[in-house]
C-alpha cells in the first residue's frame, strides 16, 4: 500500500454541496470517477510523504502544526472570502482533460496566497515531509476540481465542458464563497506505487481525514 498525504482548503458547506453536486452529474454523465475520489476540496499541496520510520509521531505532530497555523489564521483573516471565475480546463492530450472551478483571481487573493505559503513553508521546515512543495503559480492554480484525468475524444471533451457549464449554472455555484476549514488527508493507493503523477491513484484511491480546522 502507496500513502500520500495532502493539505487542503475546505470552503463553506453550501458552495461544497453544489459543487459536489455539479461534479457528481459530470462525472457519472461522463463515466471518468477521478474528481470523485476526492473529498470536495482545493488543494493546497501536492501529494507527499510522511517519514514515519524516522519520525514515528510524524502525522500527529503535523496535524497539531496545521492546528496551530489554522488558529493563527483565523485571528488575522476569518473567513475570508473565494472567488471563482467559473469553469476552466487543461487538456495535454486526450488521455488527461480535466475541468474545475478556477480560483485564479485577476488580483491575487492575498488571504488565499498567504494561507498557502504558509503551508508549504510549514511542510519545508518539516524533517519527515517528502515530495516537493509548489506556490500557486500558472502550473498550480487555486482550484476545486469538476472533471479530472478524464480520457474522452475531443469532441466528447467538447460536450463535457458544455455539460459542466449549463450544470454549474442550473445549480447556482456561486462566484463567492468563504474559507472554511484547513485540512489535512493520508491517502492510500496500491495502483499509484511510488507514482502518485497523472492519476495513477484513481483505481483505488482511499482516503482518511487525520484532521480539520476551524477558518
Amino acid at each position: 500500500m502507496s500513502i500520500r498525504y495532502a493539505v487542503s482548503l475546505l470552503t463553506d458547506p453550501d458552495f461544497t454541496a453544489r459543487a459536489y453536486r455539479s461534479r457528481q452529474l459530470i462525472c457519472g454523465q461522463y463515466a471518468c470517477w477521478a474528481a470523485e475520489m476526492h473529498m470536495v476540496h482545493m488543494p493546497l499541496s501536492d501529494y507527499f510523504s510522511l517519514d514515519t520510520d524516522a519520525h514515528p509521531d510524524a502525522e500527529a505532530q503535523l496535524a497539531l502544526e496545521l492546528e496551530r497555523l489554522a488558529e493563527r489564521y483565523r485571528r488575522v483573516s476569518p473567513r475570508f472570502p473565494l472567488f471563482n471565475r467559473g469553469i476552466s480546463v487543461t487538456r495535454p492530450s486526450e488521455a488527461d482533460g480535466n475541468i474545475w472551478l478556477d480560483f485564479s483571481p485577476e488580483v491575487v487573493n492575498e488571504s488565499l496566497y498567504r494561507l498557502q505559503s504558509m503551508a508549504a513553508d510549514l511542510l519545508e521546515r518539516s524533517p519527515a515531509v517528502g515530495g516537493q512543495r509548489r506556490a500557486f503559480s500558472a502550473d498550480f492554480p487555486p482550484q476545486i476540481t469538476l472533471l479530472s484525468h478524464a480520457s474522452l475524444p475531443d469532441s466528447v471533451f467538447d460536450g463535457a465542458l458544455e455539460f459542466a457549464r449549463s450544470v454549474t449554472d442550473e445549480l447556482k455555484v456561486s462566484q463567492i464563497t468563504r474559507a472554511w476549514r484547513l485540512a489535512l488527508t493520508r491517502f492510500e493507493s496500491n495502483a499509484a506505487g511510488d507514482d502518485w503523477s497523472g492519476g495513477r491513484w484513481a483505481a483505488d484511491l482511499q482516503w482518511r481525514a487525520i484532521g480539520s480546522y476551524s477558518l
